[in-house]
């Protein structure tokens, strides 16, 4: 039990835009249509009862910004059985005064007699989805959260920052990562899972704040991709049904967009396209907001800089694995990631936030990685590089492991 108590989640994730090679999906549900829904499921205790029993169920792990925002989103169609790990003071309020979401699409209060919140991972029981929301920095914490979780026909999706897809499969099959090599992990496929049928990876465009304890602030943005990595079988009939059943899972949400893109590469990447430039520079800044990026010549040209050697490791990386040009990222998307940078206000980067709070920062994950991958394909990257060296050396300097 020990292993949980250290597990306590705030997170902001960025990344996650439509391109052409992605599959769309319009989320366009009235608010009255998921009221009316909700409302029929709760006019009855005991109807009530039955209808949660036989609701799809969906664990949310790493309660904080992004779990809270998207698990009450899901919760708010009136259609799943949600139910909620969360920690210490934001268990103990929530539980007593519910669950509050503001959001700029639409406000969500769980009162606490609907909230489904746990402090233990054995009472949450098996469900049908989990939804992982941790910081990377816990990552070796999975090994302990999804079996209790999980049954041979139970879904995992991951909205974490950075490289972790195939790490999360080797811990899951209990397979000890000190044993691999750097970088060892993007160069082969995942293991085969035998404790659930299928792993995604999710790429949030999310900004949104635990401001207290029950009180989550969403003020920007929402879109969410989700791409496959693993499944139990090849079969690709079974494969079809991973991808439908994802968007089936989304489709009854409003307030977001969400898109299936069938590259994982593709879709890490792509969120690193943001991720690394931004999160990189606020850090290297010794913490400042994205509207001071932006409108920073110097800073803004970096930027660029970092973009256009993260679309080189990109395009390399994805041919390599022999994907075709289809496939490759950039001027489109390099311009929409500045275009989305120029309308974001001063945003508190997730990296940015944990260092000015003095707390674990997302580094091997979220930085390191995509620079050992740069070097073991060759693609020099001098500025990523020193941005990576800055992060590290302040991470050293601060003990923010």
């Amino acid at each position: 039990m020990f292993f949980y108590g250290f597990i306590s989640f705030l997170n902001f994730i960025e990344g996650g835009f439509i391109f052409p090679s992605e599959q769309r999906l319009t989320m366009d549900w009235s608010a009255t249509t998921a009221t009316k829904l909700h409302m029929q499921s709760t006019e009855n205790p005991i109807d009530s009862f039955h209808m949660e029993k036989s609701k799809v169920s969906i664990a949310i792990i790493g309660s904080g910004a992004v779990g809270c925002y998207y698990g009450a989103r899901l919760w708010e169609t009136g259609q799943y059985n949600v139910k909620f790990l969360m920690r210490g003071e934001h268990f103990l309020v929530s539980k007593k005064k519910g669950l509050n979401v503001k959001s700029i699409e639409g406000d969500i209060f769980i009162p606490p007699n609907e909230l489904q919140a746990y402090e233990n991972i054995e009472d949450i029981g098996k469900v049908d989805w989990v939804i992982l929301c941790l910081k990377n920095t816990g990552i070796k914490a999975t090994q302990y959260l999804l079996p209790p979780l999980l049954t041979k026909k139970s879904r995992v999706l991951a909205i974490m920052n950075g490289m972790v897809d195939y790490d999360i499969v080797s811990l899951l099959e209990n397979q000890s990562l000190d044993k691999i090599e750097p970088n060892e992990m993007q160069l082969v496929s995942p293991p085969k899972l035998t404790l659930c049928a299928a792993t995604y990876g999710g790429m949030a465009l999310l900004c949104s704040n635990r401001i207290g304890p029950g009180h989550i602030e969403h003020s920007y943005a929402g879109k969410l991709t989700a791409s496959l990595v693993t499944s139990s079988s090849d079969d690709s009939q079974i494969i079809a049904s991973h991808k439908e059943a994802m968007e089936e899972l989304w489709r009854p949400t409003r307030c977001f967009e969400f898109c299936y893109d069938d590259n994982i590469v593709r879709a890490r990447w792509t969120k690193n396209l943001w991720n690394l430039p931004f999160n990189g520079i606020s850090v290297a800044m010794d913490g400042i907001t994205i509207d001071r990026v932006v409108k920073d010549e110097g800073l803004r040209r970096l930027a660029y800089n970092v973009m256009d050697e993260t679309i080189a490791v990109a395009n390399k990386d994805l041919m390599v694995r022999g994907y075709s040009k289809d496939y490759f990222l950039g001027q489109v998307e390099k311009d929409q990631m500045m275009t989305l940078s120029d309308n974001m206000g001063a945003y508190h980067t997730s990296t940015m936030l944990d260092f000015v709070n003095r707390k674990p920062m997302e580094v091997y994950y979220l930085f390191r990685k995509a620079l050992e991958r740069a070097n073991q394909l060759s693609v020099p990257v001098p500025t990523l590089d020193t941005l990576v060296t800055q992060i590290e050396a302040k991470q050293r300097y601060y003990n923010l492991f």
